[in-house]
């Protein structure tokens, strides 16, 4: 019993040292963002990322929103700068 239970015991450390090291902080996940896409298609390639700034505006019947998000993994950074919910400007640091 003791031995099943250590061996349990490496599974498990591993699978969970196996998904920490499985960034999508990526040049490649970084190529795929394209002005345009919608905030929930770059969470897809990118997962949830970390909301920097962001703000709304209505004149009349005119409206419109900002947000940049920040994706982080070590030194890598992925910035998405989203206006009205769709991107208009990315930018990568640390690759």
């Amino acid at each position: 019993m003791r031995r099943v239970k250590s061996l349990l015991w490496v599974i498990m450390t591993a699978a969970l040292l196996l998904g920490l090291g499985c960034s999508k902080v990526t040049s490649d996940n970084y190529d795929k963002i394209e002005t345009g896409m919608t905030v929930t298609q770059v969470e897809q390639i990118l997962g949830k990322g970390a909301e920097e700034t962001g703000g709304a505006v209505a004149i009349g019947n005119l409206s419109g929103s900002a947000k940049t998000v920040t994706w982080v993994s070590g030194e890598k950074t992925i910035t998405v700068t989203f206006a009205n919910d769709k991107v208009v400007m990315k930018a990568k640091k640390g690759f």
